[in-house]
């Protein structure tokens, strides 16, 4: 997922930080569920929400095309996986986001960081303190 095909909106809650809510929700079930096809990532939603099977096609083949999910033909139809695992997505996203911030406003970050840090839990600035003397110790 070398693209990020996505905006970050850090005003929303968890996925939807990334994507809308129904491309939140077919991730969710694909990664608790592992390949499924388009009908049944429907059956699954439309429990939750009203919607058009079209609608969820839709959505699922545009997520294919900006390579986060996989499609494999089989048979008639297609099954669909996400391509990397929740917790990789979240690292390779995550990764993403602060190289762009970084790139942009390198020096407000770094100083919010640690101000944000500070204000959540003051023991994380500790931890960052270890993070960069054994990043600094393998630069030597």
């Amino acid at each position: 997922m070398e693209k990020y095909y996505f905006t970050f909106d850090p005003r929303q809650k968890g996925l939807r930080k990334i994507f809308g809510d129904l491309e939140a929700d077919i991730m969710e079930i694909l990664w608790s569920n592992g390949r499924l096809t388009v009908r049944e990532v429907f059956e699954k939603l439309k429990h939750k929400r009203r919607i058009a099977y079209t609608t969820v096609m839709t959505v699922m083949t545009r997520l294919a095309q900006k390579e986060i999910l996989r499609k494999i033909k089989d048979g008639n139809a297609f099954i669909y996986e996400p391509v990397l695992t929740r917790e990789k997505f979240s690292q390779t996203t995550s990764q993403a986001v602060l190289d762009g911030l970084l790139a942009d406003f390198s020096s407000p970050l770094l100083s919010q960081l640690v101000d944000s840090l500070e204000k959540e839990d003051p023991k994380k600035i500790l931890e960052l303190s270890k993070l960069i003397t054994a990043k600094l110790k393998k630069q030597k």
